[in-house]
């Protein structure tokens, strides 16, 4: 049985981004569909596939996860033996923890530095609870990759690095001052073939 995956544009979607990412990374296959962000019949689209009027929604037979985090956790637990979080019992937990906050937390930075992955020399309001969130998100990622000495957050590209890859863009497209440490791992997403391949079909989206 085939998954489906249901996301929306690439320019915009990070919530799409992460477990798309985590598909191609680990080479499960699935088909996917796209919805158009920004629309009018954008919510009746998504309400087609998730309950939840929010994607990305995975399908699976008759079964649906329609949320982000749900998605990687569902795929962890489907695929054990790719080790979709770190094999190590405490670098999981911290995995965890860290991927928990990414999901339930950071809404300054979320708002005040939207995301369009094509964006370049983006400029934002900053205030102090953005300035907070941003220094946090650099913090995790930093203590992450010191500990794992990369070239990922765990040493090995896990869920933690799906779901703070977005960030990573954020920092690129807003021009966030970037320690040496950050710099290296944003270069090193960057040239992952399939983060190649989602800004590829990004800009096919102008068209």
């Amino acid at each position: 049985m085939k998954f489906k995956l249901v996301i929306g544009d690439k320019i915009y979607s990070t919530w799409s981004l992460r477990p798309w990412l985590l598909l191609k990374y680990f080479n499960i296959p699935f088909a996917e569909a796209k919805i158009k962000l920004r629309n009018i019949n954008t919510k009746k689209n998504i309400l087609k596939f998730s309950p939840s009027g929010k994607i990305p929604c995975l399908i699976y037979g008759k079964i649906k996860i329609w949320d982000s985090l749900s998605i990687c956790e569902f795929l962890a637990e489907k695929f054990k033996n790719k080790n979709l979080w770190p094999k190590n019992n405490i670098d999981k937990i911290i995995a965890r923890n860290i991927s928990s906050e990414m999901h339930s937390g950071f809404a300054n930075l979320r708002k005040n530095l939207s995301m369009n992955f094509l964006g370049k020399n983006l400029k934002f309001k900053n205030n102090k609870e953005t300035s907070a969130e941003i220094i946090r998100a650099k913090k995790i990622i930093e203590d992450c990759l010191k500990k794992s000495k990369g070239p990922f957050m765990f040493k090995k590209f896990s869920i933690a690095d799906a779901m703070y890859a977005p960030v990573m863009f954020r920092f690129k497209i807003y021009n966030i001052k970037l320690s040496l440490t950050l710099e290296k791992y944003l270069n090193t997403l960057l040239s992952m073939k399939e983060i190649k391949l989602w800004l590829l079909e990004a800009r096919k989206e102008l068209k």
